[in-house]
């Protein structure tokens, strides 16, 4: 609000980094911002440019093999009476992982198998399943890749709940463990960016 007031802004493109719809971020963020006209972008999981920078970065970050590595989608968990509610997470994050891997069949590259997994539950309620220590279960001394689908910045939860606690879980089953760093401030994600404002503009 101070912004917006400090700037005399009258219209304002809301851009939330979450490339999946939920009202627990995406509906939450755009709460914030009240007394002036928007254009909202809810989701953009499904844009190619998007979805190349993606496939960019796990790709840079294959050792050896890519047949011989399972490669995990890790999302932020839910509760699950807030899908059971109509929120429209889940079905986005598995339409997504979806549209990756066909992506990422037609460009050649393949991998042993291709996951889920949902991270970052509290609390004794029922979350979201399979729990990425569910999925990491199945792949005792094997090689796993681990992309965080639902995040564009690594933050706390990738650096160290992925990187350190899940990372120390993995080790002791004997898996070959490595996670990718998300886009943050890679060229093909500001390509992205600017693209896709001023598809907006024009």
């Amino acid at each position: 609000d101070d912004i917006i007031k400090k700037y005399n802004i009258k219209k304002a493109i809301l851009f939330p980094l979450y490339p999946h719809y939920s009202t627990t971020t995406t509906e939450s963020s755009f709460d914030d911002v009240k007394g002036i006209e928007t254009i909202k972008i809810e989701r953009f999981y499904k844009d190619k440019l998007f979805n190349e920078a993606v496939i960019e970065n796990i790709e840079k970050s294959i050792e050896g093999d890519s047949k011989e590595i399972n490669l995990i989608f890790s999302a932020h968990g839910l509760p699950q009476k807030i899908v059971d509610n109509g929120d429209s997470y889940q079905q986005e994050i598995e339409e997504h992982i979806e549209i990756l891997s066909k992506m990422m069949k037609i460009k050649g590259l393949e991998f042993k198998s291709i996951n889920l997994g949902y991270q970052s539950k509290v609390g004794p309620m029922k979350w979201l399943e399979p729990s990425l220590e569910t999925v990491l279960e199945n792949f005792k001394n094997s090689k796993v890749l681990i992309y965080p689908i639902s995040f564009i910045i690594d933050n706390s939860e990738t650096d160290l709940e992925l990187g350190i606690e899940y990372a120390e879980f993995a080790k002791k089953m004997g898996i070959d463990y490595k996670v990718i760093k998300v886009l943050n401030d890679s060229d093909k994600f500001v390509d992205f960016l600017v693209n896709r404002i001023k598809s907006i503009e024009n």
